[in-house]
């Protein structure tokens, strides 16, 4: 992991917040899939360095935490929906929760941390069954592989950025190559069926966008094929 990234990272090991449930997401945790799960390396780039917070937060009160983060050098500031992220010239920190039933469109409190969380749809599904990497001696709590791929594969059709919805299936595709395909039908069958038709359509979305991963693509499919 870059150095950037492992100095965020600490400040969350050093306050016990992956042992508390919180899990880096996003790109940066698929970067640790390639240097540790032997996904495959393709370029990545991303400016977003994105924390997934449960709730309700069971963890201990950590007040302090963001300050360590500005003692970093980044800012902290504030999106119209009220929610904290910090930033600098090179990089932006977030914090994402589980969207409440029934959708809300402001930020949802996580007083034991003192931030504003953003709250998104789906993102729960990646709690369950978290593993952990170990990188230079920091243990990352990160989503199970075959949840982040599913996971990818429900939201795709949710970006409004075509560059977002390709790296989502990118991602996707390249993290199911390592996951156990009796894990991966098990946990597709256990799926709600319009998530089921979702992973599906976005399978088949991602065969025309990203023809050299044809093979990955049709194995995967193959995998699911049973329970269409």
């Amino acid at each position: 992991m870059v150095e950037p990234i492992r100095k965020i990272l600490k400040v969350f090991v050093d306050n016990g917040l992956f042992e508390e449930g919180v899990e880096l997401i996003g790109s940066w945790c698929f970067k640790l899939y390639q240097d540790y799960l032997g996904v495959r390396k393709f370029p990545l780039s991303s400016l977003d360095v994105d924390f997934l917070i449960p709730v309700p937060f069971h963890g201990k009160e950590h007040l302090g935490f963001i300050k360590q983060l500005e003692d970093l050098g980044f800012e902290a500031d504030f999106k119209r929906d009220g929610s904290l992220f910090l930033w600098n010239a090179d990089l932006k920190i977030e914090f994402i929760t589980v969207e409440k039933s029934g959708g809300t469109d402001k930020a949802i409190r996580i007083k034991k941390l003192g931030i504003d969380a953003i709250p998104l749809r789906h993102v729960g599904f990646l709690l369950d069954g978290s593993v952990t990497i170990t990188d230079a001696g920091l243990k990352i709590k990160v989503p199970s592989p075959v949840r982040f791929c599913l996971h990818k594969l429900i939201i795709a059709p949710l970006r409004k950025k075509p560059d977002k919805n390709l790296k989502d299936l990118q991602q996707a595709i390249y993290t199911s190559t390592i996951v156990d395909k009796r894990e991966m039908w098990q946990m597709f069958l256990s799926l709600p069926r319009k998530w089921q038709q979702t992973v599906l359509r976005s399978i088949d979305k991602a065969e025309g966008e990203l023809p050299l991963l044809k093979e990955d693509i049709d194995k995967l499919r193959l995998t699911l094929q049973n329970v269409k």
